[in-house]
């Protein structure tokens, strides 16, 4: 997560200069909660924000990787009616716990799940990501920061909250971010590190944090669908201030780690990015943009502005292509400021010649405790694709 500071309005000229790139209609409208503190009391800042969607980024140069609407019809949004097709997912910055609160909140973000969609559908694809913005434990004596209000935010949840979003049909799991540290006391790496260990198995695999010698290791996860057993490798990193991490991948970490993902036994590859301001916001969108072209990868899932950024289709070196989802915004958290730019990524793939075909965008909009479905404007994210209008948000087709 950025700083806290406070969004502000989209010149209507940056507006203007990408509406053409994009094209799609509204959803139905949504309301708002608040944001709650270790008290329980509102927090002065409306929860932790970050960049301006404006924010000057990486300008996309790639060609229009858009094809014609009708070489495929739009995925439908639950996974079991998906044919032909191989369903990858991530949604954004998620926790479930109150800033500088010692002994976490109950785990309810299973609750929390079931009344945004009970059935699932909109986040549960056959892989599904989720950026979790916290350390893991049951109790964190001293924090990293000194609580201040509207200012500083620090985490910690409990761990029953991953396994309720495993239940849910949550399967990577991306630790790597600013909030890995948070807690000094026990050490929260290592309290992360051995509240995943328990939890992962071989459909469930958590990256980011871990023990230092092998943090770096890849998972790879294989996944039955579609008749097909398609192998996973899944990788998290942080880039921000703080280059090297002793329990976190970070800056320092990422050449090791792209070149174990690219050596991975593996049919996909996905990596999870997270940055700390809008300077690494650019070092993301580089690294991201590199993974795909040199290091044959197929999604990325950004994380860090607290609102989305745009979608941009990569051409790798073997005239594949991969998507990077420069930032997916928030989903679930209750210390994040509430607002309506966030989105569900999804990536489509062949499953037998592992070709990226569709990619689409639902967005979310973060209201404290609850997430729900955004009316927010389709046409005001930038893209190399041309959406319409799908179930629940837009779609495009990915040229071969």
């Amino acid at each position: 997560m950025m700083p806290a500071k406070s969004l502000r309005p989209t010149p209507l000229a940056s507006i203007a200069a990408l509406v053409t790139l994009v094209s799609i209609a509204a959803l139905p409208e949504v309301g708002c909660a608040v944001n709650l503190t270790a008290d329980g009391a509102d927090d002065p800042g409306g929860g932790e924000s970050g960049d301006a969607e404006d924010a000057v980024g990486v300008p996309i140069t790639e060609p229009d990787e858009t094809d014609t609407a009708s070489t495929l019809a739009a995925a439908p949004l639950d996974v079991r009616a998906v044919e032909g097709l191989f369903d990858v997912r991530g949604v954004g910055d998620s926790a479930w716990s109150r800033t500088h609160q010692k002994e976490p909140i109950a785990a309810e973000f299973g609750k929390a799940l079931d009344r945004f969609d009970a059935t699932g559908k909109a986040y549960r694809g056959h892989v599904g990501y989720i950026n979790w913005e916290t350390v893991v434990g049951e109790r964190c004596e001293t924090f990293d920061s000194v609580y201040t209000p509207g200012k500083s935010y620090a985490f910690v949840s409990r761990a029953d909250n991953l396994k309720q979003a495993m239940d849910r049909g949550f399967n990577l799991v991306g630790l790597s971010n600013n909030h890995s540290r948070d807690c000094t006391s026990p050490d929260g790496e290592a309290m992360t590190a051995q509240a995943t260990a328990a939890l992962a198995d071989a459909k469930h695999a958590f990256h980011g944090v871990g023990d230092a010698g092998r943090k770096n290791d890849v998972k790879v996860t294989t996944f039955v669908a579609q008749g097909k057993s398609i192998r996973v490798a899944f990788g998290s990193l942080y880039l921000g201030s703080r280059r090297a991490c002793t329990g976190s991948v970070c800056a320092n970490d990422k050449r090791a780690l792209f070149e174990n993902l690219r050596g991975a036994a593996a049919d996909l590859r996905v990596v999870a990015i997270h940055s700390m301001n809008g300077t690494t916001q650019d070092e993301l969108v580089h690294a991201g943009i590199e993974f795909v072209k040199s290091y044959d990868g197929d999604v990325v899932f950004g994380s860090g502005p607290h609102v989305w950024k745009p979608v941009r289709v990569v051409r790798k070196q073997s005239g594949k292509t991969g998507v990077v989802f420069e930032s997916l915004g928030n989903f679930l958290h209750p210390n994040l400021a509430a607002q309506q730019k966030n989105y569900i990524g999804r990536a489509l793939f062949d499953p037998n010649a592992l070709v990226l075909r569709q990619v689409q965008v639902i967005p979310v909009y973060n209201t404290g405790s609850d997430v729900k479905f955004s009316t927010a404007d389709l046409r005001t994210l930038p893209s190399n694709l041309k959406l319409k209008t799908s179930e629940r948000g837009g779609f495009a087709n990915v040229k071969p």
